[in-house]
């Protein structure tokens, strides 16, 4: 974690940016300079400290504007742009980045390339800031509330605000996509008006630009508020429904919160939650009490390679093995040992001389270097429970769970596999999520399958039916308790032993018996719903403070309340969703309760 202190002679320490430093406490310019007597203490207290650099002339140049790429590098150095512990992060941020700035003209690629990595800045923004036209222009005071909300992780929350009340009397001067933000940097402390105008109303002078002594004390503010630090542990578990991921730090499962917000990056690479693996390494940052970014930067992620021995080398004490792909002799990848890792050669312990050319190994990768080398088989056996069978890219993917609890991606061969279920022959795409699986591997692709699946049944009420490309799932509530299911796509559906039904007839609140095959349903038996109100519509409008949402269909307007039971789902991700992230203009339908003329809404679902 980040010492604070220290931090905040960072922070402060850079606001002069290129200017000379000279050893004075005070500054000629802010002690004689009335105007700027606010900004003393403020600039006092830090350069005692020896964290703000004057000019060689011993002045401070309070009143001087600050311009946008000045913004840039300051926001970057509050989020560790050159703290050591964020070296990876920032050179896999301008190498992913490079060729996005090689289009402009910049001193400042790490620094700008650190903020598109954090999600703070994003490319479509660049112009606005580093073009040739812009990166000098001074920056306005609500271009600074916009940058401060983003580094805070709060846009997501702010965007969402349709309805914002302001109590600057200049509010129509503020760009109406800027207003929330405003607004949210004054609720936060960081940012307030200009005085007040003719009448006594305070103001907050959306236009004027920033000057140095206002950053300075801006920045100083946020030093508390942006409470930046750091943790390193190994996924427990992620939880994408309730939107948490565990962390096992210093011998310790964290639970941490993630939010729509939230970045994640495996070796570099914009990733999500899911891809967040059991037994991963990750570093944690927090910031305004947030997770605003989970990385993984090991070299190869923890995992088992398999692969034939090119070439071995023991020099200086440092042991490498050279791996060729057993399927493309041209496909080579070079490996490090850890200090005390493993060998094994015909199932005992050996010495790293005994591993030849042309051995398939199997080895064990974790946090990028070889802890065990194992000369195995070109023929090998697998066990597991199916989670699910990715083929989205260019190989079919099994991810399987093995008796460690550990989730492990097996490749299929790219001549296929031979595959059987319940001892019938059968197509990949028949596998079922939590099908026991038996794996024969020819030099680590998976070339034969047996599945086995175990049937069960369960009862209970339809608490919400979720329809997205990834298919259809169910949750059923039984005893308090909801519990999540997929749908098979061959499920048999009967309502009130009609058998000509389809899961789009299912209704929430309805009685329901199921058959599982595995853990997806297979056969539904439902009764039908007693009436309940459905709404259909497009979204007009979100209001958070009172739990609305106004929904238009064929020309007419609805008002439907959400309260703290509804349940809001995102049918294109299959997810959980806050009504502040509910987004306009998109297709809804609503299933609710229409009493004394007020519509309340027990399932939304977003299409």
């Amino acid at each position: 974690m980040f010492n604070k202190k220290f931090l905040s002679g960072i922070l402060c320490a850079v606001i002069l940016l290129s200017t000379i430093s000279v050893a004075a406490a005070t500054f000629s310019d802010v002690e004689n300079d009335p105007t700027v007597s606010w900004a003393k203490p403020y600039i006092t207290e830090m350069s005692e400290k020896g964290y703000i650099k004057g000019y060689e002339d011993g002045t401070f140049k309070p009143n001087n504007s600050i311009s946008k790429t000045e913004a840039l590098i300051l926001l970057s150095r509050m989020i560790g742009v050159n703290d050591s512990s964020f070296a990876d992060s920032v050179e896999f941020a301008t190498k992913e980045f490079a060729s996005v700035l090689n289009g402009y003209s910049t001193n400042y690629g790490k620094e700008v390339s650190f903020l598109l990595y954090a999600g703070i800045l994003d490319e479509d923004e660049l112009d606005s800031y580093i073009s040739s036209s812009n990166k000098n222009q001074p920056l306005k005071r609500y271009e600074a509330a916009i940058l401060l909300t983003k580094l805070l992780g709060a846009e997501d929350e702010v965007s969402g605000n349709a309805f914002v009340s302001s109590s600057y009397a200049d509010t129509v001067e503020i760009p109406d996509s800027a207003r929330a933000y405003v607004e949210y940097v004054k609720e936060q402390g960081i940012m307030q008006g200009m005085g007040n105008n003719a009448s006594g109303a305070p103001i907050f002078s959306p236009n004027t630009n920033v000057t140095r002594s206002q950053m300075a004390k801006m920045l100083c503010t946020l030093i508390d508020v942006i409470d930046l630090s750091s943790q390193t542990g190994t996924v427990v578990s992620t939880d994408s429904f309730n939107e948490t991921i565990t962390i096992k730090i210093d011998g310790s499962d964290i639970v941490s919160e993630v939010t729509p917000a939230t970045k994640y990056k495996i070796n570099g690479k914009d990733a999500s939650l899911s891809k967040m693996k059991k037994g991963m390494h990750v570093k944690i940052t927090y910031i305004a009490g947030n997770v605003a970014l989970i990385e993984n930067q090991a070299t190869v992620e923890d995992s088992v390679i398999y692969g034939l021995v090119a070439s071995t080398k023991d020099s200086s004490g440092t042991q490498t093995v050279v791996i060729a792909d057993a399927n493309d002799k041209t496909k080579k990848e070079t490996y490090i040992l850890a200090d005390g890792a493993k060998i094994r050669v015909g199932g005992a312990i050996d010495l790293f001389s005994k591993v030849k050319s042309g051995d398939y190994v199997a080895l064990t990768i974790e946090d990028g270097l070889v802890t065990v080398l194992e000369v195995v088989d070109k023929t090998t056996t697998a066990y597991g429970t199916l989670v699910s069978v990715d083929i989205s890219g260019d190989h079919t993917i099994l991810n399987v769970e093995n008796n460690k609890g550990e989730i492990v991606e097996y490749e299929v061969s790219a001549d296929g596999a031979q595959v059987s279920r319940n001892s019938l022959e059968v197509s990949i795409n028949a596998l079922t999520t939590g099908d026991s699986l038996s794996l024969r591997m020819t030099y680590g692709k998976v070339t034969k399958i047996q599945a086995s699946s175990a049937s069960s049944t369960n009862a209970g009420t339809i608490n919400y039916i979720t329809h997205s490309t990834k298919g259809t799932t169910i949750g059923i509530e039984t005893d308090d308790e909801i519990v999540e299911y997929k749908v098979n796509k061959s499920v048999k559906v009967f309502i009130d032993s009609s058998e000509n039904a389809s899961i789009y007839d299912l209704r929430p609140g309805s009685a329901i018996d199921i058959k599982l095959d595995s853990s997806e349903i297979v056969r539904i038996e439902a009764g039908s719903v007693a009436s309940q109100n459905q709404i259909g519509g497009i979204i007009k409008n979100v209001n958070t403070t009172y739990g609305l949402l106004i929904i238009e269909d064929a020309g007419a307007e609805y008002d439907v309340y959400v309260n703290n039971n509804t349940k809001i789902i995102d049918s294109t991700t299959g997810r959980n969703v806050l009504l502040k992230n509910v987004e306009k203009n998109r297709k809804v339908s609503i299933t609710g309760t229409n009493s004394s003329g007020v519509f309340e809404a027990s399932v939304i679902v977003i299409q």
